[in-house]
């Protein structure tokens, strides 16, 4: 089976069949129906087809090599309510085409490409879609894509340490390690980069955010069992630019630069952002002289400064009716945490501080190729080359347990992490074949992640530097069907098999394992189908249903040891068992030009869920700290509503709300015999209760937004307070935030704004700092920020 899927793929790669003349062509100008005025960057799709483009700078498009005929013209951009047009292509027939597009505060337009790798419609779109749009953040004033991402259904950004404030996300329950991060539909923030990744990526050159939930490993492959979520950067379509700088409390700044830059065939798309944040004390430990709502001297927000440039240079008819890509990108980043106190944490060697620097670097070469007959063939290739120095207190406080003694200045060195990752792929998109689109695709990853630090063997009471070499080669392949049955009625069927083979190497220097130890090899082959049905009940009104089945195999740098994942030595035997899933979901979605609203109900099976754990006995004598085990099935599962209307053309209003359930088959081992023994089977961290409200006034130049996030009740472990009999689940209690944006612009140029978050001033009723997981809501309380961009 994995041969003939490979070959299958291939052929259908290499062949491009039913090759047809085809001259004629459409063009025309789309424009604003109150100002009459061209619009750059609109989206023009031929409906029922992958033909299409954008308008250029002066708000034409131009869309060729079609057979004459009829078809529908659809536009769609951010903002404005989507219009389609019929029309008759004849030959030597050449007059321009005029489509008006009506403004609208509801983001229901656009195209989304995430659900099934081809270009639909948002609306009609087989697999249900989320977009974040670029308006959308930078209402938010979202900085990263931590920030981006914060207040979307089924979503729960969280930070996970109080000493370094590193970020994961949640997608329905399940953690970050289930959830494939896509940057332009390539995996390439996977590994080290997972860890900090969402807050390092600036927003600067964000064109929007897609987000598919569920089921998403038939085209993702591993780590997509919760689903995917595409970051897609811009596309350079005029000529213009923007400046943008912003102050805030507690010295957060933000200053950014993007300019794009549109001639003929080619064009660049170039950014600078710059984020930089001074730390906070504004809470306490729950057992410090203050209480909670007291400084402590341990910082809440740690100081950071970090830097993303790059650029995306597009080339448009290299040969004939194709388009090549270069990006490239480079991420600084600097955080420091800890103590407050007489400014220890500055000092990345001292006690009870941790410090961070990364470096990453990454670079994409795509090919896409629109050939006569309708079909399409893409090609890429991503190196991406990440580099982490890293430090915090745990050698020194293991040093002086052991010796008793402060260490010598020579061995104190900080833990130096190196990834290289290649992705390379390769999809067919061949041209409808009566009521069938097929879309096949293969794509090959090779990781290699070195590693060293200094720790200290407690039984022969000696420091020692551990060193690990890590290597994983996957490949997988895909194909998938998108089978119109009738005008209302769409099935698409997919399946992706998948190969990896990981290796993991262990040194130590002295006497502690000088030898090394054997190379742990894990190989797995798996294959996961896919089916998903939409059914068009009324133009406004779409029902959907998906249901598929993914996998996971850890792999590298453990989030659990964000800091040093090479030692304690994590063991992962030929008896762990890869993490399997079923999903399903079933949703609506009423779309119009006043109102939107959906609902979506869902849930996930997990077969041999994979944790972290201490290690047996007889793999700590092989010299590893910890192991990755099958604890237990378990599933997930919720509904989610959400709501938009335009009350008029300058005030609407959205709401959301998220019901949620999951559980592990059985109690949890660690909390056999205790009070807690029942409640340990809920997944932690994820409220059961989550929603939102969001208002946008824009009168004139004037714009005002609101929004009003709720959180309900969540479970959360606290297993390393500094009084163990303090030991438990803590069930959190509910809260809400306000963030709150008000800006006007001026000569259509200049733009002021002020704006607040968490302006209710919450933070989270108890905390824990020896544990410094125990995070479940704000540490520190509201900051107020203003700024200004100039448009040229």
């Amino acid at each position: 089976m994995f041969k003939t899927t490979i070959m299958l793929s291939l052929f259908m790669i290499l062949t491009c069949v039913s090759i047809s003349a085809s001259t004629g062509k459409i063009h025309g100008i789309v424009t604003d129906a109150e100002s009459g005025k061209p619009i750059p960057g609109a989206t023009v799709m031929i409906e029922g087809t992958i033909k299409g483009g954008s308008t250029d700078s002066n708000g034409h498009f131009i869309i060729d090599g079609l057979s004459y005929g009829r078809y529908i013209i659809s536009v769609t951009l951010i903002g404005y309510s989507k219009k389609t047009k019929e029309i008759q292509l004849f030959q030597n027939h050449t007059d321009e085409l005029e489509i008006k597009l009506n403004q609208s505060l509801l983001e229901i337009g656009g195209i989304v490409v995430t659900g099934t790798r081809t270009p639909r419609f948002v609306k009609d779109a087989p697999v249900r879609t989320q977009v974040i749009t670029n308006a959308s953040i930078e209402r938010k004033s979202a900085s990263n894509i931590f920030e981006a991402l914060e207040g979307e259904s089924g979503i729960q950004v969280e930070q996970q340490c109080q000493a370094c404030n590193f970020s994961i996300i949640r997608m329905q329950g399940l953690g970050a390690d289930h959830t494939q991060i896509l940057l332009d539909g390539q995996p390439i923030y996977s590994g080290l980069a997972s860890v900090y990744g969402l807050q390092q990526l600036s927003t600067a050159d964000i064109d929007q955010i897609e987000i598919v939930k569920g089921a998403g490993s038939a085209l993702y492959g591993s780590n997509a069992v919760a689903g995917a979520i595409n970051i897609i950067s811009s596309i350079p379509y005029s000529t213009k630019g923007k400046i943008g700088i912003e102050f805030g409390e507690y010295g957060t700044q933000k200053h950014t630069l993007t300019a794009n830059a549109r001639k003929d065939e080619v064009g660049i798309f170039i950014f600078a952002q710059h984020n930089k944040q001074d730390e906070i004390d504004e809470t306490g430990d729950i057992n410090a002289l203050g209480g909670v709502d007291n400084p402590d001297g341990w910082i809440d927000r740690v100081k950071s400064s970090s830097s993303n440039l790059g650029f995306n240079l597009f080339i448009d008819d290299v040969f004939t009716s194709d388009q090549l890509v270069f990006r490239g990108r480079a991420i600084n980043e600097n955080r420091n945490g800890g103590w407050l106190t007489n400014n220890l944490f500055k000092n990345p060697f001292a006690y009870g501080t941790e410090s961070i620097i990364t470096d990453r670097y990454s670079g994409e070469l795509s090919y896409r190729v629109w050939l006569n007959n309708g079909s399409e063939l893409n090609a890429n290739i991503t190196i991406t080359q990440h580099k982490r120095d890293a430090t915090n207190d745990t050698f020194l406080g293991d040093y002086e347990d052991v010796f008793e003694e402060t260490p010598p200045i020579e061995l104190l060195q900080p833990y130096i992490a190196e990834e290289q990752l290649i992705i390379g792929s390769l999809n067919y998109i061949h041209a409808p074949i009566g009521k069938h689109r097929f879309l096949t695709g293969i794509q090959i990853s090779h990781n290699k992640l070195d590693e060293s630090g200094m720790y200290v063997d407690f039984d022969v009471e000696e420091a020692y530097l551990s060193s690990s070499s890590k290597e994983a080669l996957d490949f997988g392949a895909y194909l998938q069907d998108e089978f119109k049955l009738t005008k209302k009625l769409e099935l698409v069927v997919g399946v992706r098999i998948d190969y990896h083979n990981s290796e993991d190497e262990f040194r130590g220097s002295g006497d502690v394992l000088t030898q090394g130890l054997k190379p742990l090899e894990y190989k797995e082959t798996s294959l996961n189908p896919r089916f998903s049905i939409k059914y068009a009940a009324t133009d406004a009104l779409n029902i959907r249903g998906s249901i598929g089945s993914g996998f996971r195999v850890p792999y590298g740098f453990s989030e659990d040891l964000h800091l040093c994942s090479g030692s304690p030595r994590v063991y992962k035997g030929d008896n762990l068992k890869p993490e399997r899933s079923f999903s399903f979901s079933v949703n609506a979605d009423y779309i119009s030009s006043k109102w939107t609203a959906g609902v979506n109900l869902y849930r996930t099976e997990l077969k041999d869920a994979i944790a972290f754990a201490d290690a047996d006995e007889s793999v700590a004598n092989l010299g590893y700290s910890y192991e990755w085990k099958n604890i237990d099935n378990a599933f997930v599962m919720g509904t989610e509503i959400d709501a938009s209307y335009a009350l008029t053309n300058n005030f609407a209003f959205g709401m959301r709300f998220e019901i949620f359930e999951g559980k592990y088959n059985n109690v949890r081992e660690d909390w056999v015999g205790t009070e807690y023994e029942e409640i340990s089977r809920n997944i932690s961290r994820y409220p059961t209760t989550s929603g939102g409200i969001n208002f946008e006034y824009a009168p004139s130049d004037w714009n005002c937004v609101f929004n009003i996030n709720y959180k309900g009740k969540m479970y959360i472990d606290l297993t390393e307070p500094a009084n163990e009999e303090d030991i438990k689940i803590h069930e959190t209690e509910n809260f809400m935030i306000l963030d709150a944006k008000i800006s006007r612009t001026f000569y259509d140029k200049y733009s002021l704004y002020i704006g607040g978050k968490n302006l209710t001033d919450y933070t989270q009723k108890e905390k824990h700092i020896d544990d410094a997981a125990f995070m479940y809501a704000p540490v520190y309380g509201r900051i107020i920020y203003g700024g200004v961009q100039i448009s040229f």
